[in-house]
């Protein structure tokens, strides 16, 4: 037997306004809101990860510069 999910706040407020029929100009268009939602929530994420760490592009290029491979012998 399956669990049950129980759907929080969200997820129910979702199906209530979209409880009528899109056309795919319209569901593209609300995926693309969404997707610019979330891509700017990581944004704002790791400025402020940057900012806490005190980050810098200079120690972005060198650890992207580093090679941290394992070596193997065979």
């Amino acid at each position: 037997m399956e669990a049950v999910t129980k759907l929080n706040s969200m997820q129910m407020f979702m199906l209530k306004i979209f409880d009528r029929q899109l056309n795919s100009k319209q569901e593209q268009e609300i995926k693309q809101l969404l997707a610019e939602y979330f891509a700017k929530q990581i944004d704002e994420e790791m400025d402020e990860i940057w900012e806490t760490r005190g980050l810098s592009q200079k120690e972005l290029d060198k650890g992207l510069n580093t090679h941290k491979r394992t070596k193997y012998t065979h």
